[in-house]
């Protein structure tokens, strides 16, 4: 089944985390003070509270990849004071409570570089990474992606199908699909990974939207009961930078 299984190829970079209290502020990061232009507005939730920073990404860090960018900063904001992590349920895409913000290099002559205004968010109780890291970058190639909505949706062609044909050997078949085309962990790109099921699914407006960023829980990072988050968009957005109509998932066990 080879050929087949060629064909679902999709490049992605995967993320491992490093420690770390003091991150440089225009490295990739969790959990740390921005890369932010002097005269930017800090984001702020629906409470007009100020928001934590969940992640940025210096894609001048990373091995290319085709169809991001290969050059600015990409941060991922959360409401600090929020059960559900800034996540609307109803309308994934609002961003009151969380915010996808980029900069081009260019855009910040002067940074900001005075963050105190953050202390009161950066401790809350409430926020689902509690330790600052930075990411390390390794690019790989992803194949089937069990669990996301592209592989359920492909009518022609179905590794579960295959399987079942093995009875004799069924678990363990589907265990290796697991362990082999499961694609879990914190990345850029490929297929994603849920705890639950991929919202993509059955909606029109997302069956063209691709994997930004994703974010697991691990030591020091919390969504729910050993979750993971995903941000996605569509590719022509991504072309023009438009970071305005993400989509945005949590989910957990």
């Amino acid at each position: 089944h080879w050929p087949e299984i060629r064909n679902t190829r999709l490049s992605s970079i995967a993320l491992t985390t490093i420690p770390s209290d003091e991150p440089g502020i225009k490295q990739s990061k969790i959990g740390h003070y921005p890369y932010l232009p002097l005269d930017a507005e800090y984001p702020r939730d629906a409470e007009g509270k100020w928001m934590f920073p969940l992640a940025q990404i210096n894609f001048a860090e990373l091995p290319g990849l085709h169809g991001y960018p290969g050059s600015g900063y990409l941060q991922f904001y959360i409401s600090g004071f929020d059960d559900v992590y800034g996540l609307d349920f109803d309308d994934p895409q609002s961003q009151e409570n969380f915010r996808v913000l980029f900069f081009e290099e260019r855009d910040i002559t002067t940074p900001k570089t005075e963050f105190d205004f953050l202390q009161e968010v950066m401790s809350a109780e409430g926020v689902p990474v509690t330790q600052s890291k930075i990411f390390k970058f390794a690019h790989r190639e992803e194949y089937v992606g069990v669990g996301d909505f592209r592989h359920d949706d492909n009518q022609d062609w179905d590794l579960f199908r295959v399987v079942e044909q093995y009875p004799e050997m069924e678990k363990q078949l589907q265990d290796a699909l697991y362990d082999s085309f499961y694609y879990t962990g914190h990345k850029i790109g490929g297929y994603a990974a849920f705890s639950q099921h991929d919202p993509r699914m059955n909606d029109p407006r997302f069956a063209e939207y691709i994997l930004l960023f994703q974010l697991e829980a691990e030591e020091g990072i919390t969504w729910g009961d050993s979750g993971i988050a995903n941000f996605f968009i569509h590719p022509d957005d991504l072309a023009k930078k438009d970071f305005s109509k993400v989509l945005y998932n949590w989910d957990c066990f």
